[in-house]
């Protein structure tokens, strides 16, 4: 992120989320994103018991209070700890579609199990080794992620 990238703004969610270019964003920080290099930091949050490798993505506490005004029953979410993935991820769902993203977190609440888990890790792995193949080669892997 630049230097004091929400100052003026306050915090917001991403503009990448719909598509666009965030400017609050490096050069640097759009490829840790793009290759999902970004989601390192959140090994250490898994490894200390914070966060769950599978389960409803959290939200920072700003956004996350946003969202519960909006009449969605966000907080149904809580139930579960957080995780570095989840439905609404593998499925594309983001915090620009807020009622999408309560949809697939309340499935996997409801649904929740290791063989659950298992697919999920799956098909995130796969979505990382396609997106950064796609780095690599140049591509712009966000072009290609209309069935993801």
């Amino acid at each position: 992120m630049v230097t004091d990238a929400e100052a003026k703004t306050g915090a917001k969610i991403s503009e990448e989320d719909a598509g666009d270019v965030d400017p609050r964003v490096t050069r640097v920080g759009r490829i840790l994103r793009k290759t999902h290099m970004d989601e390192i930091p959140q090994l250490w949050s898994i490894l200390v018991g914070d966060m769950s490798v599978v389960g409803p993505r959290p939200e920072r506490p700003e956004i996350d209070s946003d969202i519960q005004t909006d009449g969605t029953d966000w907080s149904k979410r809580w139930f579960i700890k957080p995780g570095l993935t989840g439905v609404a991820q593998i499925n594309g769902a983001t915090g620009h579609e807020p009622e999408t993203k309560l949809r697939y977190d309340i499935k996997y609440v409801r649904e929740q199990s290791f063989s659950n888990d298992l697919l999920i890790v799956v098909r995130q792995i796969w979505m990382v080794l396609i997106d950064a193949v796609a780095v690599l080669r140049g591509e712009d892997p966000e072009a290609d992620q209309t069935d993801n």
